[in-house]
């Protein structure tokens, strides 16, 4: 749960225990960027596993067209669904369903400055706020899915060919960032290429049925899904990058990010930057005059000023706009006092008059168009009515289309326009932050929009969708936004948003840093799809042992089931439980051991994996029964002692228990292991030809007589996969535990490992010796002559 290291005198600095879920420090946690572009990359279908594929499975179909939503709800019900089909204009049916199948503006082609979005927008929030109560008490994984259909051209808006309904990248955002805030809900977005409706109904009935991917499309019959990949800042265009005689048009960027990428543009280019905001220009006054101190002071007192909550909210309005106005007032004139040619025009971009007006005070127009106005007011989903959303959603898509409308109004303003630039975000490509489903639905939207009017109206439009910035932006918090993904250093995002621009390339870039701590088991598979990123290894040592999700409650529980099969990786073929082929019981503790990746306390604080205790295994039910064998892994966590601990049993098919196990977490890692601190050479037997346990050697090879120094294993010895996960816990460590209990453990059956208490710091990844130490079943792990690994109490009973 964390990669701190152990730092203390004359020890080496080596990683701390479970590297993986709340790893990274958010005051540390400003990291570099990698570009990357996104595409359609071909994948099998999933065959349905029956005829009637959504069979018991009650849904609500919502969309805008009529008669295509009767269409495909009569084509569900042949393959075995309840579908309950809304027409628009009557009230929602009662809430009930399991799924809901939103086709919102399929089936209804775009036309520029179209705005029946907005019903269908208004129509899927109240479905989904509906919903979402029962939806947010249900911990069965999937038990309840949220289909998403677009008609973005088959590929996602990606590739060749026509983009017939941008606006669906509204309800791909939606989708992609709705288990945020209901984790045990599945998701999919499913794309299609033709709006008909056997087309949409045989996609959806296999996608809901085995809902392995985020975002997947279908071209000619053919299954793509959206991978991300590393591609590099296409070069400058001389004819791209603005000149000094140009100028650039920024919606909202007086302030924040926008002003920063205003600031950049002016200095790099000496062009001309016109910012916008929704007010006037802040004249001098008496809150802008005032110094920080003494804004401060003025701050309490109004708000001191509120007795009732109307007049408190009104009040924090009024402190809200002071403190935008000043932010506007020392922007601008800072730029002034540095010779920057940087203007501010009054400008609600979803306003058409107003975006009218502006164009009009710029002449033949802008050469370039940065489109970064945007409003992020951060709540849960059920606490927005649909006109919120709606609202925020509206800057980005109506603002894109007056900023089209008014280019397109002159031919001298399209002939002058060398760019225009979306201002996107990872929320809507990958899904953002709790509270934060409307803004994501926006910035999806402008993306999908940005490939629209290039490949139908032919104009070069880009799209940026960027990270937090470190402490800009309109990001509300910034302590909880670095627990999702790393922040941008502003001076990296703006010399990289000039390079950007002067390329003058057209599609869509997306920068993406560290991935952190804040990570569902559903929004691992929107991860899954990138390559050439720094935290694959981790991320798909998350994957490896998290199996199939059956339930799952958010900082409280996790269930799922892991089937393995005999001889499909080295470490499958090692062991034997008599003569039978068994599971290693490093792996079975491996498993156990990252269930709490998942399980995690409110907040996702930083803590360390210190000990496990109350490990016990029955060794017979580790056997293969034929060539698999399913281990089902429940997880709790919970406060004890002032300590997080996660109790972890792993059960059979039958539901008896194979393995059970706790974990203890803290806020330090182990820095001193107890114990007497001497350890004596192993006192060995001979070996038993009749010893229950077997090991054939290649993998974890015996430790010869009088010797106890641990083989080296490294994770490409057990797994066979493109990123072995590495281990919690030295494997060959826990083998050798086991091979020395069951040598001193005479019984007539495998019976039962049981270690009172293993006690593990930072090093115990890889244990060199291994040594008896003090009482009977003690042993002590050491690494460059460091205490590592300690385990009390081993032993194998029948």
């Amino acid at each position: 749960m964390t990669t701190t290291a152990l730092r203390q005198t004359a020890v080496p600095e080596w990683p701390a225990l479970r590297p993986h879920l709340s790893s990274f420090d958010p005051d540390a946690f400003v990291r570099p960027v990698t570009r990357f572009a996104w595409g359609p990359v071909e994948t099998p279908r999933p065959a349905p596993a029956t005829d009637a594929p959504l069979a018991g499975r009650s849904l609500l179909l919502v969309g805008e067209a009529v008669d295509l939503v009767e269409a495909v709800g009569a084509a569900l019900r042949r393959r075995g669904g309840h579908v309950v089909t809304h027409t628009p204009g009557s009230p929602l049916p009662a809430d009930g369903w399991d799924g809901i199948v939103d086709l919102n503006m399929v089936g209804r082609p775009y036309e520029l400055g179209d705005t029946t979005w907005r019903l269908a927008l208004a129509r899927s929030t109240d479905a989904v706020r509906g919903a979402y109560p029962r939806w947010a008490a249900e911990h069965r994984y999937g038990h309840h899915m949220y289909v998403a259909v677009t008609h973005l051209g088959g590929l996602g808006g990606h590739g060749d060919g026509p983009v017939p309904q941008p606006l669906g990248g509204i309800w791909a955002g939606l989708a992609k960032c709705l288990p945020r805030e209901l984790p045990a809900a599945g998701v999919v977005v499913v794309d299609v290429d033709r709006a008909e409706p056997e087309v949409i109904a045989e996609a959806v009935a296999r996608e809901y049925a085995h809902p392995e991917d985020f975002e997947v499309c279908y071209r000619a019959g053919r299954r793509h899904v959206l991978a991300g990949r590393p591609a590099p800042i296409p070069p400058s265009g001389t004819s791209a990058a603005p000149a000094p005689g140009d100028t650039v048009l920024v919606t909202g960027g007086a302030r924040g990010v926008g002003f920063a990428a205003a600031r950049a543009f002016a200095e790099t280019f000496g062009c001309r930057v016109v910012v916008t905001g929704r007010g006037e220009r802040p004249r001098t006054g008496r809150e802008i005059s005032l110094d920080d101190q003494e804004f401060a002071r003025w701050r309490r007192e109004r708000l001191a000023t509120a007795r009732t909550p109307a007049t408190l909210s009104e009040v924090r309005r009024e402190v809200r706009r002071a403190e935008d106005d000043r932010a506007v007032h020392r922007n601008l004139a800072g730029a002034a006092a540095d010779g920057l040619r940087i203007d501010y025009l009054r400008c609600d971009c979803t306003d058409p008059e107003q975006v009218e007006r502006v164009f009009a005070a710029l002449g033949e127009g802008p050469t370039h168009v940065v489109h970064n106005a945007g409003i992020d007011e951060p709540a849960r989903f059920d606490r927005k009515s649909a006109e919120d959303v709606v609202r925020t959603v509206d800057v980005k898509v109506t603002g894109f289309t007056n900023l089209v409308a008014a280019v397109l109004a002159q031919p001298e303003r399209r002939a002058r326009l060398r760019l225009l630039s979306n201002v996107g975000s990872l929320a809507g490509r990958m899904g953002g932050m709790v509270g934060q489903i409307d803004y994501a639905a926006g910035n999806e939207a402008l993306a999908r929009l940005g490939f629209w009017a290039r490949d139908d109206l032919g104009l070069p439009v880009q799209t940026l969708c960027w990270p937090t910035w470190e402490r800009l932006g309109v990001i509300a918090n910034y302590a909880a936004a670095v627990r999702y993904v790393s922040t941008l250093d502003p001076a990296e995002g703006a010399r990289l948003w000039a390079s950007e621009l002067a390329s003058g390339h057209t599609g869509e870039a997306v920068f993406l840093g560290r991935i952190g701590a804040v990570l569902s088991p559903g929004q691992l598979r929107g991860f899954g799809t990138l390559t050439g990123h720094p935290d694959l290894p981790r991320l798909h040592a998350l994957d490896h042992y998290l199996g199939q999700v059956e339930e799952y409650e958010i900082f409280r529980r996790l269930r799922t089931s892991l089937t393995l099969t005999a001889r499909h990786q080295p470490c499958l073929a090692e062991f034997r439980v008599g003569t039978a082929l068994a599971v290693p019981v490093s792996v079975v503790v491996e498993y156990a051991v990252a269930a709490g990746d998942w399980v995690v306390p409110e907040g996702w604080p930083l803590l360390h994996l210190r000990e496990l205790r109350a490990l016990q295994v029955r060794l017979a039910g580790l056997r293969f029964t034929g060539d698999t064998l399913t281990l089902h892994r429940e997880a709790r966590g919970v406060r004890r002692d002032g300590e997080w601990c996660v109790d972890v049993t792993v059960r059979d098919a039958e539901g008896a228990d194979m393995a059970s196990l706790t974990l203890v977490y803290g806020e330090q890692p182990v820095t001193g292991l107890p114990g007497s601190g001497s350890a004596g050479r192993a006192a060995r037997t001979a070996h038993r030809d009749d010893g229950q346990l077997h090991w054939s050697g290649v993998v974890f090879p015996d430790v010869p007589e009088g010797r106890d120094t641990i083989p080296d294993v490294l994770p490409a010895d057990l797994w066979t996969v493109p990123f072995p996960p590495s281990p919690t816990i030295d494997p060959a460590a826990v083998e050798e535990l086991v091979r020395a209990a069951d040598r001193h453990s005479p019984r007539s059956t495998p019976g039962t490992l049981s270690v009172r208490r293993l006690v593990a710091a930072p090093g115990a990844q890889h244990v060199q010796q291994l040594r008896p130490d003090g009482e009977s079943g003690t042993w002590r792990g050491t690494r460059e002559g460091i205490s590592v690994l300690l385990a009390e109490g081993v032993l194998i009973s029948d």
